[in-house]
């Protein structure tokens, strides 16, 4: 098991690059594993499309570049008509070499540590993370309990000995003085004065902080500072007893990364993030339009929250790192259910280059191509994992406002498209990860109404146009 999680910590701690969150869907895989129903406001539709990789053209020289494509889902459909599902998918150009890094680790010792043998594994990976690490990278240590404690100076990853005797002093103890973590990390960070590197800290902790400043909106101005400063702050969560929204805050006022340790990913995975973690930031302010086609409606926007500007909409991305990528479904009324490539309007992307400091547009105001085969490219997947994340978040709400009929009939549903889909794309593992997930979410949900689980039953045939 240690090695496991040893690998999991890698998965994590390297992927975190810039500006994004893949926390919800593993946050909702443990908590379930665990028998437990997650709160309402931790599903989150956005995060579980990001925690999907996309397979998407380097878009360079352009630091970011849009593809579109379309498909007819009739399980997606919550009228009669048919709605034709948009993905619009925005990705950042690759790096031209990966800078050095000097990453400060602010790491929760407190008791709460202990739990389920948390502190180990921490420890393990760190361990591991450091041994994987450029010579030209620089690593420091920050621990906290009652206060915080500066373990390690940022230091050249070329000492090892000195990073893993560091670490082995990691020990639970104490209560939680996440504040105090946060201006001792930060102060050490800024007050290292190599050229050429990106800074920054990487928080792990449950964030249940009790002593010191514990006013949510505070603890994130940390990170609000710490970004203005150039330094980026990324939030690690553990534990079942994590505080989700501390996280959340403290990852978008820092334009960092959201992640939560959950269980063992795939080497794969594993090493594809190490590799292209901790990437520089390459567009900033980046802004996506949709002005739709006369007799075209939005009925809904999902991926980034959207807002109505006159007759269009608008989507604001902020800024991205490099390979990073961002998809938005907007589900369409108003589109003949028989045109194989229909018009449905003019998508704009807007971004400042921050290699260049430069303005840069794209549009596309082309037919869409609507894929015929649920098992080709990705629309139909991420319209059933939105539909899913959506769902969830429905089910808990019902199930805690003793609503446990309505509530199995939605996770039923869910069950039901997500099997069907997950058939159409036998080699997808990560929708067979989702599969495994609702059998637990449904043993979750029978734990919260005392009623026992049910046998999926339902059976829907999905292809991407429907029919």
């Amino acid at each position: 098991m240690r090695n496991h999680h040893v690998c999991l910590l890698i998965a994590v701690l390297t992927a975190l690059g810039c500006g994004g969150a893949m926390a919800s869907r593993a946050r909702t895989r443990y908590v379930v594993r665990h028998g437990i129903l997650p709160e309402p406001s931790e599903i989150r539709v956005a995060e579980f499309l990001a925690d999907y990789d996309e397979s998407l053209p380097d878009p360079s020289p352009s630091p970011v570049g849009l593809t579109v494509e379309g498909a007819r889902a009739a399980w997606a459909a919550e009228v009669s008509e048919p709605l034709l599902v948009v993905q619009t998918a925005i990705r950042a150009r690759n790096p031209d070499t990966r800078p050095p890094m000097a990453m400060m680790f602010v790491v929760d010792r407190s008791g709460s540590m202990a739990e389920a043998d948390k502190m180990s594994y921490v420890r393990d990976g760190l361990h591991r993370l450091v041994d994987q690490l450029d010579p030209r990278d620089a690593v420091g240590l920050v621990a906290f309990d009652d206060r915080a404690e500066l373990l390690l100076p940022v230091t050249p990853v070329s000492e090892g000995a000195r990073l893993h005797r560091a670490i082995d002093g990691l020990v639970p103890r104490g209560r939680t003085n996440l504040s105090d973590g946060l201006s001792v990390g930060y102060g050490a960070l800024a007050r290292w004065s190599a050229s050429g590197h990106l800074r920054r800290v990487v928080l792990l902790t449950d964030a249940v902080a009790n002593v010191g400043e514990t006013d949510l909106r505070r603890i994130g101005d940390w990170a609000a500072r710490g970004d203005q400063a150039g330094i980026r702050l990324s939030a690690v969560g553990v534990g079942l007893a994590h505080r989700d929204d501390v996280l959340v805050e403290m990852a978008e006022r820092g334009q960092g990364n959201h992640y939560f340790l959950d269980s063992p990913q795939q080497i794969e995975r594993v090493f594809e993030r190490e590799v292209h973690g901790l990437l520089e930031d390459v567009a900033d302010r980046t802004r996506l339009t949709f002005s739709p086609a006369p007799g075209v409606e939005v009925v809904r926007v999902e991926g980034a929250e959207a807002r109505r500007t006159g007759q269009g909409w608008t989507v604001s991305l902020g800024r991205l790192g490099a390979r990073q990528h961002r998809v938005v479904l907007w589900t369409l009324r108003g589109i003949d259910p028989h045109h194989r490539t229909p018009r449905v309007g003019r998508f704009g992307l807007e971004a400042v280059d921050l290699r260049r400091g430069e303005p840069v547009r794209a549009v596309n105001d082309r037919p869409v191509f609507v894929v015929r085969d649920a098992a080709t490219g990705t629309v139909a997947r991420n319209s059933a994992v939105a539909w899913m994340a959506r769902d969830l978040r429905r089910v808990a709400e019902l199930a805690r406002a003793g609503q446990p009929e309505e509530a199995q009939r939605r996770l039923d549903r869910v069950r039901a498209v997500v099997t069907a889909v997950s058939h159409a794309r036998p080699n997808d593992a990560e929708l067979a990860r989702d599969r495994s997930m609702l059998e637990d979410f449904a043993r979750a949900l029978a734990r919260e109404t005392g009623r026992p689980p049910r046998r999926l039953r339902a059976r829907i045939r999905v292809r991407a146009e429907g029919g």
